[in-house]
């Protein structure tokens, strides 16, 4: 007799606890990097599908799920799910808007602080027979001295102000497309062209849409403070990276730190692979141990969708405004 349980497939890993809570709801199914024809023959008779970053949900994959009632993707952005067609079916999305803020904030301040000491650059003469030469070089900038610009005060952008605010010191603006409301810290708002020309660093933290795609290309990066710094661990494709790499030759940028690119992994010939003064990490901003168990927790959301309750974190065309505070 076929199984009355709820069907509930992963397609991305997550942790043990919350496998086994999911297990208490339903039928799991675990696929490891599945191919998109094992995906839909999964999906024939799923009730969730629980995801992360790589598995993009789209339409297809979603008319392929008769059955299906919710996605959960643990972690921040939706940009890898069709919003639209999830809602023209009915389909519940949870996610968990909050779970990588402080990790994060931590990695954005960690780049800006690489980048002001040319740690990468350090490093290679530490090892490389040249310790006096480095030594001798190292005039830089104190963080405390810089002025950062903040694009999009959600929840990180409120995180990074607050570590640059009151644990550096540094004068703070922003920008953002609706109003913040109240802020912890003392921040300035200004336009993006003021942030852009007033900023010595200018840290990117935006949902992914049509209006950020290309946010910072070349139009916006020739009204950039020369010598400025950019840091994005929001999403790759905000930046157009063939612009920020023709920056970052001319030397207009003093440099760029990216936790995230528009090609992930980024191939060999891939602009920003060779750009100058450009520091890549392989988008590790959400992977703290506390940030991936707080993202485990949309299988609770996930259950509470298939028990008929309501879940914390459901996005709506309403929500919005919440997501983009992320």
């Amino acid at each position: 007799m076929p199984s009355t349980k709820p069907h509930i497939v992963f397609t991305d890993t997550y942790g043990e606890e919350a496998v086994e809570r999911a297990r208490g709801a339903g039928r799991v199914t675990l696929l490891e990097s599945p191919t998109r024809a094992q995906l839909r023959a999964a999906l024939a008779d799923c009730d969730a599908l629980v995801v992360r970053t790589a598995t993009k949900v789209t339409r297809e994959l979603i008319e392929a799920a008769p059955k299906l009632r919710v996605i959960g993707r643990g972690g921040v952005g939706l940009d890898n799910i069709d919003l639209e067609a999830a809602a023209q079916h009915g389909i519940t999305v949870v996610h968990t808007p909050g779970a990588a803020t402080e990790s994060v904030a931590d990695l954005t301040l960690g780049l800006m602080l690489a980048l002001l000491r040319d740690l990468k650059g350090c490093d290679a003469q530490a090892r490389g027979g040249t310790w006096n030469e480095a030594r001798a070089k190292q005039r830089v900038r104190e963080l405390h001295e810089c002025t950062v610009g903040i694009v999009g005060m959600g929840r990180i952008g409120r995180a990074v102000a607050k570590r640059c605010r009151l644990g550096f010191g540094c004068r703070v603006l922003y920008n953002d497309i609706v109003d913040v409301g109240w802020l912890e810290v003392v921040a300035e708002p200004v336009s993006k062209d003021e942030l852009y020309a007033s900023s010595d660093i200018t840290t990117l933290h935006v949902p992914l849409t049509e209006a950020t795609k290309n946010l910072i290309n070349a139009d916006a990066l020739a009204k950039f403070k020369p010598g400025a710094m950019l840091i994005n661990t929001s999403r790759g494709p905000v930046v157009d990276s063939a612009s920020l790499a023709a920056a970052l030759h001319e030397g207009r940028l003093a440099g760029a730190g990216l936790d995230v690119l528009d090609v992930e992994p980024p191939p060999p010939d891939h602009p920003l692979v060779s750009a100058p003064n450009c520091l890549l990490t392989p988008h590790v901003g959400a992977r703290s141990a506390a940030a991936l168990a707080r993202m485990d927790d949309v299988v609770d959301d996930v259950i509470r969708v298939l028990n008929n309750e309501t879940p914390l974190y459901a996005y709506t065309p309403q929500t919005e405004p919440i997501l983009r505070k992320t």
